[in-house]
């Protein structure tokens, strides 16, 4: 007799396990936790994956040659300084050979970027191809501003200088002329400075009329090209054959224009929108801080939208586990916890699938495929587990939404926040509604 009493207690308290609604809502719960681990390995991947695509561009770059910013022209003029010194009480003048700086009074650049993409394996570089044309105006140099004098310089020595970031780009001898006269062209290098780039010696005899350098170089570069505006009025219009360029720098343009051809943008910056004077004795400022330009990117890399993708994995299986708890309640179906966990698992492979995919067919298609295959496998499985077919298809559509959902929020970056906000606050809208007659202590 005892121990069919002892039977009977443990048959209801397997009972009271297979049909209680708050155990099964914990259950559920903890699963959720579990698979949180192998979404966080999916993170990992895609942080790996992105890593490797940083290594393939700086192999391509380093080969074809980096971004690129342009510094110049500007003149160097040569002087002799002379200072007294005091020796064992004796005062001495010495020379020293100093270098004078004087930057346009007009600087006129228009640029033609010719970009395409090169394929490493799996991954894409951009890189362009330059045409850019100067025209560089010398009015005025003023030499008592650094308190020179004209006997003081040495004309001879004269050099008008471009720097580069990196030479590697430069892929012809550039032509270029001073006053219709053309000048020959020498790498330099300024360790005090940093610069480096190419000199341009012109002799001349004296300031006393305007120097107009004008010119065009050939230069190859990787993603960004930017310019530093030394003139007092700096005008540069740049077109290209990349749809889409992000702009970038100090200064935006006046006017752009962007078509699915390419792009034309202008800008203008005057020597007052700028932290660095006209001219400079034996040193120069840092110029990089004040360039500006643009970027030839990629429109959208592929990781970037499958890690925010990722971002939202915890939503969709905490949503579609509701969906499915929520339709095991009205139909009265038991799903035990381990068909939970296939389920979740399916639901975190989908964005292995989504990184695999789209390195190959893009983010678009490959967010198509996986959600179609996902979204197919979960149908055919929950075809055993709900008798049904109705049932199956409201689970399948359920899928469908929230995978559309999320597709939208990834693409309406901008307005990312307030669809999400609007989305889940409709979801638990209709949650509250379609459980409001459940009870919950019923066992």
């Amino acid at each position: 007799m005892e121990s069919t009493t002892n039977l009977s207690l443990l048959d209801k308290f397997q009972d009271w396990i297979a049909r209680s609604t708050s155990l099964k809502l914990l259950v559920i719960g903890f699963i959720v936790l579990i698979l949180l681990i192998p979404q966080s390995f999916t993170i990992d991947l895609i942080n790996e994956r992105q890593a490797r695509l940083v290594e393939t561009e700086n192999e391509v770059t380093n080969k074809w040659s980096r971004e690129q910013t342009v510094i110049g022209p500007y003149l160097a003029l040569p002087y002799n300084y002379y200072r007294e010194v005091s020796s064992n009480g004796e005062n001495k003048v010495v020379k020293e050979l100093k270098t004078a700086y004087f930057l346009p009074d007009v600087l006129d650049v228009k640029g033609d970027l010719q970009a395409e993409s090169l394929h490493r394996g799996i991954f894409d570089v951009v890189v362009y191809k330059g045409d850019i044309q100067f025209k560089a105006e010398f009015g005025n140099i003023a030499l008592q501003k650094l308190g020179i004098t004209p006997d003081q310089v040495l004309w001879e020595q004269a050099s008008f200088l471009i720097s580069v970031s990196d030479l590697r780009g430069i892929g012809e001898n550039p032509d270029v002329s001073l006053n219709n006269s053309p000048l020959l062209s020498e790498p330099f290098s300024d360790n005090q400075s940093l610069q480096k780039g190419l000199q341009f010696p012109a002799s001349l005899d004296s300031l006393s009329k305007e120097l107009n350098f004008s010119g065009s170089l050939k230069l190859k570069g990787s993603k960004d090209f930017q310019l530093v505006p030394l003139g007092k009025t700096t005008v540069m219009n740049l077109s290209g054959n990349w749809p889409n360029p992000s702009f970038q720098g100090e200064f935006l343009p006046e006017k752009r224009e962007l078509t699915k051809d390419g792009f034309q943008s202008t800008w203008k910056v005057l020597h007052f929108n700028r932290p660095f004077g006209q001219e400079f004795s034996n040193t120069l400022p840092n110029f990089s801080e004040s360039s500006f330009g643009l970027s030839l990117k990629l429109p959208v890399d592929q990781y970037q939208q499958s890690i925010r993708t990722s971002k939202y994995a915890i939503l969709i299986i905490v949503l579609s586990f509701l969906a499915l708890f929520l339709m095991e309640t009205f139909s009265k179906r038991r799903i035990h916890p381990l068909q939970y966990t296939l389920v979740g698992f399916a639901l975190v492979l989908y964005y292995t699938l989504l990184i695999a995919l789209s390195e190959q067919f893009g983010f678009t298609i490959a967010y198509l495929i996986a959600s179609i295959a996902t979204v197919g496998l979960l149908a055919f499985y929950s075809k055993s587990l709900f008798p049904k077919f109705k049932t199956s298809a409201v689970f399948s559509g359920i899928l469908t939404a929230f995978y559309i959902f999320i597709f939208v929020i990834i693409k309406q970056q901008d307005y990312a926040l307030l669809i999400g906000s609007i989305g889940l606050f409709v979801a638990l809208a209709l949650t509250m509604f379609i459980s409001r007659k459940i009870d919950w202590y019923k066992k």
